[in-house]
């Protein structure tokens, strides 16, 4: 009986043994492989002394560039007839990016041209900033198209500007230019009936001509109507016409309320 349960605890010892050598086995195989890929800069195909020289004449071309940009990007650099086009940032090589990412030396070519190149990202932002605030600023305030008959202009009740005055305009019309698309000039003087004081203390009438500015205050609709129109807000000088002049001394100005017509 003792014997058996001997052979029966070995045979156990045994096969536990076994078990864990295999288990072992399984533990100890390899993992399975997997590629690693790295980029790697291709070297630049030109000699140092190249190099050096690229550096400094894009550096100068940055420099010359730097210094029309801080002057005139927020005006127009006047020309001998018309304003002069924008210039172009230069282009930095095409290899600098990669070489300022590998420079340590605070100082040398390489230094001094990261440096410009850093500093040109910076403008290229600025300078991209203040092209989308002109292009938005130029379609706020660029002209309507409009048809001939929408520049006529019917004013009425335009008081004179100098206090304590009787004078006032009855109605008129004039015509006007489109300089942006809210202020206007006027493209002809135009034509007003005066009620003014005369020599003799009476209130009289007559003719006059005005030249000035207009400028839109809103589009809408004429009451009862489906005519869409614009109110306007002018001032003009105003030039007395015929004898009347003489009761009207020194200068004459006018502001007022117009009206136009749009395309329905």
């Amino acid at each position: 009986m003792e014997l058996r349960s001997g052979l029966f605890a070995a045979a156990a010892v045994m096969a536990l043994g076994t078990a864990g050598f295999a288990s072992a086995q399984v533990d100890q195989s390899p993992l399975p492989s997997r590629t690693l890929s790295v980029a790697v800069t291709a070297p630049v195909a030109m000699s140092p002394a190249e190099q050096v020289e690229g550096l400094e004449h894009w550096a100068s071309e940055y420099k010359a560039w730097h210094e029309w940009f801080v002057k005139w990007r927020n005006t127009r650099e006047p020309g001998w007839w018309s304003s002069r086009p924008r210039r172009e940032m230069p282009e930095p090589p095409t290899w600098l990016p990669g070489l300022c990412a590998t420079v340590i030396d605070d100082s040398g070519p390489a230094a001094e041209a990261c440096a410009e190149w850093r500093q040109s990202t910076e403008d290229q932002a600025a300078a991209e900033m203040q092209q989308q605030i002109a292009q938005a600023r130029a379609a706020v305030e660029a002209p309507e198209h409009t048809i001939w008959w929408e520049r006529v202009h019917v004013d009425a009740l335009w008081p004179m500007t100098k206090a304590g005055s009787s004078a006032f305009g009855v109605a008129g019309m004039h015509t006007t230019l489109h300089i942006t698309n809210r202020f206007q000039v006027f493209l002809t003087p135009g034509l007003i009936l005066m009620r003014l004081p005369s020599l003799t203390g009476d209130m009289t009438w007559s003719a006059a001509t005005d030249w000035g500015f207009s400028y839109r205050l809103t589009n809408f609709r004429i009451p009862a109507t489906t005519r869409p129109a614009a109110l306007h807000l002018n001032l003009a000088r105003v030039w007395i016409l015929g004898s009347s002049a003489a009761s009207m001394p020194g200068e004459v100005y006018l502001a007022g309320l117009s009206l136009s017509f749009k395309q329905r």
